[in-house]
């Protein structure tokens, strides 16, 4: 389980830096402009995607992060939240690395965002911040085509074809 996790993780990170150089092309303007989207804009979306990864991450390592919404801003400034980005999917990485694989098929307890007690298998929380990640790539991606930029193709295979394997 942890080879597939380190897998992922790395795709995460490798699609990540692709998608923040397709969107160096997107004027700030059209970066900032609402496009429908559920945090309505890329930067609405990014920084979502990094206040999500900020309360995975605490819960996992046994900290709590409680935002003041799914929708806060918590970094303003574009090339800062790509740092910020790319260095917190690097955490999680370390984090993997270190893991006791005895821990994947164990339950995992936590504190919804409406303070509500949950129990998820701990190998699917980690899958489900994963698929996170995806599904918000995917809608950046078609605001990146909405606003006639190419899509960057970041899929996992040509991950995988990038790897040369």
């Amino acid at each position: 389980m942890k080879d597939f996790f380190l897998r992922n993780n790395a795709y995460h990170i490798w699609a990540t830096k692709i998608l923040f150089e397709s969107l160096r092309k997107i004027s700030d303007e059209n970066y900032k402009k609402d496009l429908g989207l559920f945090f309505k804009s890329i930067h609405g979306t990014l920084n979502h995607l990094l206040v999500v990864e900020k309360v995975w991450y605490t819960r996992i390592v046994g900290e709590v992060y409680i935002p003041s919404s799914l929708a806060e801003e918590i970094e303003p400034d574009r090339q800062t939240l790509e740092i910020r980005m790319v260095q917190t999917l690097e955490l999680w990485n370390t984090w993997l690395k270190d893991l006791d694989d005895s821990l994947w098929p164990t339950l995992f307890r936590y504190k919804t965002m409406r303070g509500f007690e949950a129990v998820l298998i701990f190998s699917d929380v980690v899958q489900h911040n994963f698929n996170h990640r995806t599904h918000h790539r995917g809608q950046i991606t078609a605001a990146v085509t909405q606003l006639g930029g190419n899509s960057p193709e970041i899929d996992f295979v040509y991950y995988l074809q990038s790897l040369g394997k």
